[in-house]
Protein backbone atom coordinates (compact mmCIF):
# COMPACT_ATOMS: atom_id res chain seq x y z
CA UNK A 1 0.00 0.00 0.00
CA UNK A 2 1.70 3.60 -1.13
CA UNK A 3 1.13 6.04 2.13
CA UNK A 4 2.09 8.96 0.08
CA UNK A 5 -0.74 10.05 -1.15
CA UNK A 6 -2.27 10.13 2.29
CA UNK A 7 0.92 11.95 4.06
CA UNK A 8 1.30 14.25 1.70
CA UNK A 9 -2.93 15.42 2.96
CA UNK A 10 -1.65 15.47 6.09
CA UNK A 11 2.05 17.33 6.40
CA UNK A 12 4.20 16.58 8.93
CA UNK A 13 3.95 19.29 11.90
CA UNK A 14 5.64 18.39 15.34
CA UNK A 15 2.64 20.23 17.10
CA UNK A 16 0.05 18.62 15.09
CA UNK A 17 0.33 15.12 14.43
CA UNK A 18 -1.53 13.15 16.18
CA UNK A 19 -5.08 12.11 15.51
CA UNK A 20 -7.91 9.44 17.04
CA UNK A 21 -9.55 7.67 14.06
CA UNK A 22 -11.10 4.60 13.82
CA UNK A 23 -9.42 1.02 12.54
CA UNK A 24 -10.36 -1.96 10.70
CA UNK A 25 -14.04 -3.23 12.52
CA UNK A 26 -14.60 -0.06 14.25
CA UNK A 27 -11.35 -0.38 16.80
CA UNK A 28 -10.26 3.25 18.35
CA UNK A 29 -6.65 3.58 17.33
CA UNK A 30 -3.79 6.69 17.26
CA UNK A 31 -2.07 7.99 14.72
CA UNK A 32 1.36 9.61 14.63
CA UNK A 33 2.51 11.25 11.74
CA UNK A 34 6.59 10.83 11.98
CA UNK A 35 8.72 13.11 9.53
CA UNK A 36 8.53 10.22 6.74
CA UNK A 37 5.95 8.04 8.03
CA UNK A 38 3.12 7.08 10.57
CA UNK A 39 2.61 5.29 13.49
CA UNK A 40 -0.49 3.61 14.31
CA UNK A 41 -1.59 2.61 18.03
CA UNK A 42 -4.60 0.51 19.42
CA UNK A 43 -6.32 2.90 22.10
CA UNK A 44 -6.37 -0.44 24.35
CA UNK A 45 -4.79 -3.75 24.94
CA UNK A 46 -1.33 -3.91 23.37
CA UNK A 47 -0.55 -1.16 21.53
CA UNK A 48 0.73 -2.56 18.33
CA UNK A 49 -2.28 -5.29 18.34
CA UNK A 50 -0.41 -8.25 18.16
CA UNK A 51 -1.37 -11.42 20.23
CA UNK A 52 1.01 -13.19 21.64
CA UNK A 53 0.13 -17.49 21.64
CA UNK A 54 -3.53 -16.60 21.23
CA UNK A 55 -3.12 -14.12 24.85
CA UNK A 56 -3.44 -10.37 24.23
CA UNK A 57 0.39 -9.46 26.03
CA UNK A 58 3.21 -11.55 26.08
CA UNK A 59 2.81 -11.00 30.37
CA UNK A 60 -0.51 -12.72 29.81
CA UNK A 61 0.48 -15.17 28.23
CA UNK A 62 3.77 -15.72 30.98
CA UNK A 63 1.05 -15.55 33.76
CA UNK A 64 -1.24 -18.29 31.88
CA UNK A 65 2.15 -20.10 32.19
CA UNK A 66 2.67 -19.69 36.12
CA UNK A 67 -1.03 -20.03 36.93
CA UNK A 68 -1.16 -23.79 34.78
CA UNK A 69 1.77 -24.89 36.97
CA UNK A 70 1.09 -28.54 38.89
CA UNK A 71 0.25 -27.56 42.21
CA UNK A 72 3.44 -28.88 43.63
CA UNK A 73 5.31 -26.95 42.20
CA UNK A 74 5.69 -23.51 43.81
CA UNK A 75 5.40 -20.25 40.86
CA UNK A 76 7.88 -18.74 42.70
CA UNK A 77 10.32 -21.52 40.76
CA UNK A 78 8.94 -20.27 37.60
CA UNK A 79 11.68 -18.55 35.90
CA UNK A 80 12.12 -16.58 32.59
CA UNK A 81 14.50 -17.38 30.65
CA UNK A 82 17.22 -14.13 28.96
CA UNK A 83 14.92 -14.24 25.94
CA UNK A 84 12.03 -14.35 27.38
CA UNK A 85 13.19 -11.52 29.73
CA UNK A 86 13.92 -9.15 26.57
CA UNK A 87 10.76 -9.83 24.76
CA UNK A 88 9.23 -8.33 28.16
CA UNK A 89 11.04 -5.78 27.48
CA UNK A 90 10.69 -5.21 23.80
CA UNK A 91 6.82 -5.40 25.18
CA UNK A 92 7.25 -2.60 28.36
CA UNK A 93 8.92 -0.50 25.71
CA UNK A 94 5.46 -0.79 23.22
CA UNK A 95 3.12 -0.16 25.91
CA UNK A 96 5.87 3.56 26.87
CA UNK A 97 6.03 4.40 23.31
CA UNK A 98 1.90 4.74 23.68
CA UNK A 99 2.38 6.35 27.03
CA UNK A 100 4.10 9.57 25.49
CA UNK A 101 1.44 9.97 23.22
CA UNK A 102 -1.59 9.72 25.66
CA UNK A 103 0.47 12.26 27.44
CA UNK A 104 0.48 14.49 24.84
CA UNK A 105 -3.39 14.13 24.16
CA UNK A 106 -4.11 13.98 27.68
CA UNK A 107 -5.66 10.98 28.23
CA UNK A 108 -4.66 10.25 31.86
CA UNK A 109 -7.06 7.09 32.83
CA UNK A 110 -4.98 5.66 29.98
CA UNK A 111 -1.57 7.28 30.57
CA UNK A 112 -2.11 6.10 34.32
CA UNK A 113 -2.76 2.19 33.01
CA UNK A 114 -0.22 2.30 30.65
CA UNK A 115 2.62 3.42 33.47
CA UNK A 116 0.83 0.69 35.79
CA UNK A 117 1.35 -2.08 32.57
CA UNK A 118 4.89 -1.11 32.37
CA UNK A 119 5.77 -1.77 36.00
CA UNK A 120 3.63 -5.01 36.65
CA UNK A 121 6.63 -6.32 33.86
CA UNK A 122 9.33 -4.89 35.21
CA UNK A 123 7.74 -6.43 38.82
CA UNK A 124 7.54 -9.80 37.24
CA UNK A 125 10.78 -10.07 35.32
CA UNK A 126 12.45 -9.13 38.84
CA UNK A 127 10.29 -11.77 39.96
CA UNK A 128 11.37 -14.79 38.01
CA UNK A 129 14.49 -13.67 35.82
CA UNK A 130 16.35 -16.58 35.64
CA UNK A 131 19.56 -13.95 35.76
CA UNK A 132 20.67 -11.61 38.30
CA UNK A 133 21.58 -9.40 35.37
CA UNK A 134 17.83 -9.19 34.34
CA UNK A 135 16.40 -8.86 37.39
CA UNK A 136 17.55 -5.42 37.71
CA UNK A 137 18.27 -4.48 34.06
CA UNK A 138 15.21 -2.02 33.68
CA UNK A 139 15.42 -0.67 37.79
CA UNK A 140 16.71 2.29 37.11
CA UNK A 141 14.17 3.55 34.78
CA UNK A 142 11.71 2.50 37.83
CA UNK A 143 11.93 5.51 40.05
CA UNK A 144 10.77 7.39 36.39
CA UNK A 145 7.92 5.16 35.51
CA UNK A 146 6.63 5.65 39.71
CA UNK A 147 6.57 9.03 38.70
CA UNK A 148 4.66 8.88 35.95
CA UNK A 149 2.15 6.88 37.01
CA UNK A 150 1.65 9.19 39.77
CA UNK A 151 1.32 12.25 37.74
CA UNK A 152 -0.86 10.72 35.71
CA UNK A 153 -2.97 9.56 38.46
CA UNK A 154 -3.08 13.52 39.87
CA UNK A 155 -3.93 14.99 36.82
CA UNK A 156 -6.84 12.21 36.29
CA UNK A 157 -8.28 13.59 39.70
CA UNK A 158 -7.14 16.81 38.71
CA UNK A 159 -9.84 16.72 35.79
CA UNK A 160 -12.74 15.63 38.41
CA UNK A 161 -12.58 19.14 39.52
CA UNK A 162 -16.07 19.61 40.48
CA UNK A 163 -14.62 16.98 42.94
CA UNK A 164 -14.26 19.22 46.56
CA UNK A 165 -11.79 17.39 47.94
CA UNK A 166 -9.45 16.85 44.53
CA UNK A 167 -6.24 19.22 45.72
CA UNK A 168 -6.35 16.87 48.79
CA UNK A 169 -6.79 13.77 47.12
CA UNK A 170 -3.86 14.84 44.34
CA UNK A 171 -1.67 16.18 47.55
CA UNK A 172 -2.20 12.53 48.99
CA UNK A 173 -0.97 10.99 45.78
CA UNK A 174 2.19 9.17 46.28
CA UNK A 175 5.42 10.01 44.82
CA UNK A 176 4.47 13.60 44.38
CA UNK A 177 3.53 15.04 47.47
CA UNK A 178 6.92 16.93 47.93
CA UNK A 179 6.07 18.87 44.73
CA UNK A 180 3.47 20.92 45.97
CA UNK A 181 3.19 23.73 49.16
CA UNK A 182 0.60 24.58 51.81
CA UNK A 183 -0.93 27.77 50.12
CA UNK A 184 -4.05 27.80 48.42
CA UNK A 185 -4.45 25.37 45.17
CA UNK A 186 -4.44 26.68 41.55
CA UNK A 187 -5.40 24.06 39.39
CA UNK A 188 -3.13 25.59 36.45
CA UNK A 189 0.15 26.24 37.72
CA UNK A 190 -0.39 22.79 39.58
CA UNK A 191 -0.84 20.88 36.25
CA UNK A 192 1.87 23.00 35.01
CA UNK A 193 4.22 22.11 38.15
CA UNK A 194 2.71 18.17 37.21
CA UNK A 195 3.69 18.11 33.70
CA UNK A 196 7.16 19.67 34.46
CA UNK A 197 8.05 16.84 37.03
CA UNK A 198 8.07 14.15 34.30
CA UNK A 199 9.63 16.20 31.52
CA UNK A 200 12.32 14.75 31.74
CA UNK A 201 11.22 11.17 32.43
CA UNK A 202 9.08 11.26 29.25
CA UNK A 203 12.13 12.03 26.92
CA UNK A 204 14.13 9.20 27.30
CA UNK A 205 13.67 5.08 26.33
CA UNK A 206 15.34 2.34 29.01
CA UNK A 207 18.44 0.48 27.18
CA UNK A 208 18.57 -3.26 27.62
CA UNK A 209 22.53 -2.90 26.56
CA UNK A 210 24.46 -0.13 28.19
CA UNK A 211 26.97 2.08 25.54
CA UNK A 212 30.57 0.50 25.45
CA UNK A 213 32.07 3.21 26.89
CA UNK A 214 29.64 3.36 30.32
CA UNK A 215 31.74 0.39 31.73
CA UNK A 216 35.08 1.12 33.16
CA UNK A 217 37.13 -0.40 36.04
CA UNK A 218 39.90 1.92 36.26
CA UNK A 219 42.76 3.28 39.63
CA UNK A 220 43.05 6.22 40.48
CA UNK A 221 46.11 6.39 42.41
CA UNK A 222 44.34 5.43 46.13
CA UNK A 223 40.98 5.12 44.36
CA UNK A 224 39.16 2.91 41.83
CA UNK A 225 37.05 5.17 39.56
CA UNK A 226 34.28 2.14 38.14
CA UNK A 227 31.43 3.11 35.85
CA UNK A 228 29.03 0.61 34.31
CA UNK A 229 25.43 1.22 32.78
CA UNK A 230 25.68 4.72 33.44
CA UNK A 231 26.24 5.04 36.91
CA UNK A 232 30.04 6.03 38.36
CA UNK A 233 31.38 5.03 41.72
CA UNK A 234 34.72 5.68 43.70
CA UNK A 235 35.92 3.31 45.76
CA UNK A 236 39.05 3.50 48.15
CA UNK A 237 41.48 0.52 46.91
CA UNK A 238 41.31 -2.60 48.67
CA UNK A 239 43.04 -6.06 47.49
CA UNK A 240 39.93 -7.33 46.56
CA UNK A 241 38.87 -4.68 43.75
CA UNK A 242 42.90 -5.40 42.54
CA UNK A 243 41.63 -9.06 41.88
CA UNK A 244 38.44 -8.43 40.62
CA UNK A 245 40.29 -5.62 37.94
CA UNK A 246 42.30 -8.72 37.04
CA UNK A 247 39.78 -11.25 36.57
CA UNK A 248 37.46 -9.01 34.38
CA UNK A 249 40.68 -8.18 32.41
CA UNK A 250 40.59 -11.89 31.21
CA UNK A 251 37.14 -12.68 31.01
CA UNK A 252 36.61 -16.71 30.20
CA UNK A 253 40.25 -17.15 31.91
CA UNK A 254 40.52 -19.09 35.37
CA UNK A 255 42.70 -18.40 38.00
CA UNK A 256 44.57 -20.46 40.59
CA UNK A 257 44.42 -18.85 43.63
CA UNK A 258 48.40 -18.83 43.82
CA UNK A 259 48.20 -16.51 40.41
CA UNK A 260 46.00 -14.15 41.90
CA UNK A 261 48.09 -13.80 45.48
CA UNK A 262 51.15 -13.64 42.72
CA UNK A 263 49.09 -10.53 40.81
CA UNK A 264 48.85 -9.10 44.23
CA UNK A 265 52.64 -9.22 44.91
CA UNK A 266 52.79 -7.08 42.07
CA UNK A 267 50.77 -4.58 43.17
CA UNK A 268 52.29 -1.07 45.48
CA UNK A 269 49.42 -0.94 47.64
CA UNK A 270 49.32 -4.59 48.83
CA UNK A 271 53.09 -5.59 48.21
CA UNK A 272 54.73 -6.95 51.32
CA UNK A 273 58.08 -8.54 52.26
CA UNK A 274 57.75 -12.16 50.54
CA UNK A 275 59.56 -14.68 53.61
CA UNK A 276 62.13 -17.24 52.31
CA UNK A 277 60.09 -19.92 52.86
CA UNK A 278 57.43 -18.75 50.28
CA UNK A 279 55.03 -17.26 52.76
CA UNK A 280 53.77 -13.59 52.80
CA UNK A 281 52.06 -12.20 55.40
CA UNK A 282 49.94 -8.84 54.72
CA UNK A 283 47.77 -7.49 58.15
CA UNK A 284 47.74 -10.93 59.80
CA UNK A 285 46.85 -13.09 56.59
CA UNK A 286 49.49 -15.73 55.34
CA UNK A 287 49.68 -16.09 51.83
CA UNK A 288 51.20 -19.25 50.31
CA UNK A 289 52.72 -19.30 46.67
CA UNK A 290 53.83 -22.64 47.12
CA UNK A 291 53.62 -26.31 49.15
CA UNK A 292 51.17 -27.96 47.27
CA UNK A 293 51.63 -31.67 47.91
CA UNK A 294 49.89 -32.34 50.75
CA UNK A 295 46.53 -32.44 52.07
CA UNK A 296 43.16 -33.02 49.82
CA UNK A 297 43.29 -33.65 46.06
CA UNK A 298 42.94 -30.69 43.88
CA UNK A 299 40.23 -32.74 42.22
CA UNK A 300 38.27 -35.19 42.97
CA UNK A 301 37.05 -38.22 41.15
CA UNK A 302 33.49 -36.39 40.06
CA UNK A 303 35.20 -33.10 39.45
CA UNK A 304 37.37 -35.74 36.88
CA UNK A 305 34.80 -37.86 35.68
CA UNK A 306 33.01 -34.45 34.78
CA UNK A 307 35.73 -32.77 32.79
CA UNK A 308 36.21 -36.05 30.79
CA UNK A 309 32.24 -36.17 29.80
CA UNK A 310 32.97 -32.75 28.72
CA UNK A 311 36.32 -33.04 27.10
CA UNK A 312 34.13 -36.19 24.91
CA UNK A 313 31.41 -33.31 24.08
CA UNK A 314 33.67 -30.33 22.85
CA UNK A 315 35.77 -33.33 20.73
CA UNK A 316 32.02 -34.09 19.10
CA UNK A 317 31.33 -30.61 18.86
CA UNK A 318 34.59 -30.12 17.05
CA UNK A 319 34.43 -32.33 14.62
CA UNK A 320 30.79 -31.12 13.78
CA UNK A 321 32.11 -27.62 13.69
CA UNK A 322 34.98 -28.70 10.92
CA UNK A 323 32.27 -30.87 9.49
CA UNK A 324 30.16 -27.28 8.34
CA UNK A 325 33.18 -25.37 7.93
CA UNK A 326 32.40 -23.24 11.15
CA UNK A 327 35.22 -22.09 12.11
CA UNK A 328 34.29 -19.94 14.98
CA UNK A 329 32.31 -22.70 17.03
CA UNK A 330 35.32 -24.63 16.22
CA UNK A 331 38.12 -22.10 18.33
CA UNK A 332 36.10 -21.87 20.53
CA UNK A 333 35.61 -25.67 21.36
CA UNK A 334 39.53 -25.96 20.87
CA UNK A 335 39.67 -22.77 23.93
CA UNK A 336 37.57 -25.03 26.14
CA UNK A 337 39.53 -27.74 25.59
CA UNK A 338 43.00 -26.42 26.17
CA UNK A 339 41.76 -24.85 29.55
CA UNK A 340 40.43 -27.72 30.68
CA UNK A 341 43.93 -29.26 29.92
CA UNK A 342 45.39 -26.84 32.01
CA UNK A 343 43.30 -27.58 34.56
CA UNK A 344 43.90 -31.45 34.78
CA UNK A 345 47.59 -30.52 34.00
CA UNK A 346 47.56 -28.55 37.29
CA UNK A 347 45.61 -31.05 39.48
CA UNK A 348 47.17 -34.66 37.86
CA UNK A 349 50.78 -35.59 38.03
CA UNK A 350 53.01 -37.65 36.74
CA UNK A 351 51.46 -41.92 36.02
CA UNK A 352 47.99 -40.11 37.38
CA UNK A 353 48.79 -38.92 40.25
CA UNK A 354 46.79 -36.63 42.20
CA UNK A 355 48.01 -33.31 43.06
CA UNK A 356 47.34 -32.10 46.82
CA UNK A 357 46.00 -29.37 47.85
CA UNK A 358 48.35 -27.87 51.15
CA UNK A 359 46.52 -26.46 54.16
CA UNK A 360 48.10 -23.50 53.24
CA UNK A 361 46.64 -22.80 49.77
CA UNK A 362 42.99 -24.17 51.58
CA UNK A 363 43.68 -21.02 53.52
CA UNK A 364 44.93 -18.80 50.57
CA UNK A 365 41.77 -20.07 48.71
CA UNK A 366 39.88 -18.98 51.90
CA UNK A 367 41.46 -14.99 51.74
CA UNK A 368 40.94 -14.69 48.09
CA UNK A 369 37.28 -15.85 48.33
CA UNK A 370 36.86 -13.70 51.23
CA UNK A 371 38.77 -11.03 49.55
CA UNK A 372 36.61 -10.98 46.12
CA UNK A 373 33.41 -11.06 48.06
CA UNK A 374 34.07 -8.10 50.29
CA UNK A 375 34.87 -6.20 46.89
CA UNK A 376 31.53 -7.08 45.41
CA UNK A 377 29.70 -6.36 48.72
CA UNK A 378 31.13 -2.39 48.40
CA UNK A 379 30.17 -2.43 44.56
CA UNK A 380 27.06 -3.47 44.98
CA UNK A 381 26.53 -1.25 48.02
CA UNK A 382 26.60 1.60 45.69
CA UNK A 383 26.19 0.51 41.73
CA UNK A 384 23.86 -2.34 42.81
CA UNK A 385 23.03 -3.77 39.07
CA UNK A 386 26.93 -4.44 39.12
CA UNK A 387 26.93 -5.81 42.36
CA UNK A 388 24.17 -8.89 40.88
CA UNK A 389 26.53 -8.62 37.48
CA UNK A 390 29.26 -9.56 39.48
CA UNK A 391 27.60 -12.04 41.65
CA UNK A 392 26.45 -13.95 38.91
CA UNK A 393 29.44 -13.80 36.85
CA UNK A 394 32.25 -14.15 38.97
CA UNK A 395 33.38 -18.12 40.02
CA UNK A 396 35.38 -18.00 43.72
CA UNK A 397 37.06 -21.30 44.52
CA UNK A 398 40.66 -22.60 43.90
CA UNK A 399 40.11 -21.14 41.09
CA UNK A 400 38.23 -17.93 40.07
CA UNK A 401 37.04 -16.80 37.25
CA UNK A 402 34.84 -14.33 35.54
CA UNK A 403 32.65 -14.94 32.83
CA UNK A 404 30.87 -12.55 30.31
CA UNK A 405 27.04 -13.23 29.55
CA UNK A 406 27.46 -14.26 25.39
CA UNK A 407 24.03 -12.32 24.71
CA UNK A 408 25.22 -8.98 26.71
CA UNK A 409 28.82 -8.77 27.12
CA UNK A 410 29.96 -5.83 29.53
CA UNK A 411 33.42 -4.10 27.21
CA UNK A 412 35.20 -2.84 30.01
CA UNK A 413 37.65 -0.13 29.82
CA UNK A 414 41.08 -0.54 32.45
Amino acid sequence: MDLRSYLESWPYDAARNIRMDRGVNGRDIILVRQPLGLEQYEMDGRPDGRQVNGMETVLDYHQMRTNGRPQTQSATNFELTPEECAELFDEANVFYRRLMVLFRVKDWPRAERDAAQILRRLDYVRQHAERAEDCVQLEPWRPHLTRIHAVAHAMKLLAERPCPDVFQKVRETNGILHIFDDGAPDYGVIEEVLLESVRDSLAGFPALHPPKEESCFLRQGDYWKIQYQGHTTFLKSMRGLHCLAYLLRHPGREFHVSELLAHLLEVPAASSAVMANGNQHKNGDQFVLSGLNDGIPILDSRAKTGYKRRVTELRQELEEAEQFNDPDRATRARDEMNVIAQHLAAAIGLGGRDRKMSSEAERARCAITKRIKKAIQKVGATIPSLGHHLVARIKTGYFCSYHLDPDRPVHWQF
